[in-house]
């Protein structure tokens, strides 16, 4: 690679700024970088502080969600204590209302079965035929 601005020699260092490539002769040593140009230093200022400034609202960002984290977790935490506080005193309610209930669903569900059958004729000749098929 060769310096941009003198084609004759080869090129030591390129542009922190905007990569050209320059010869021993063409850097310009500034804020510990490399530059080609006042303009190129002035630009690579710019964007170090760019990117301070975005490391630092990430870093905000990301103590923002985990402090959500962690409100969320406490809530779901007291959610599981109180449930667990609310069963051990009244298992025995809930215990009585889920066989109420699953009682409940077995009676509609025969009756549905039982109402089937009854709307339903038992014995026709397709029925006949197609169990004599079956034997």
């Amino acid at each position: 690679m060769v310096c941009l601005k003198h084609p004759d020699r080869e090129a030591a260092v390129v542009c922190a700024a905007c990569g050209k490539p320059l010869c021993a002769e063409c850097v310009l040593h500034a804020d510990g970088a490399d530059y080609c140009s006042e303009n190129c230093h002035r630009k690579g200022l710019e964007a170090g502080k760019r990117s301070v400034e975005v490391i630092r609202s990430s870093a905000e960002s990301n103590k923002r969600a985990g402090k959500r984290a962690l409100l969320w977790l406490i809530v779901i935490i007291i959610a599981a204590v109180a449930g667990w506080y609310f069963y051990q005193h009244n298992h025995k309610q809930i215990h009585k209302k889920v066989n109420q209930v699953t009682s409940s669903v077995r009676e509609g569900a025969n009756e549905a079965i039982n109402a089937g059958k009854g709307a339903m004729p038992q014995d026709t000749k397709y029925k006949r035929d197609r169990e004599s098929l079956v034997r």
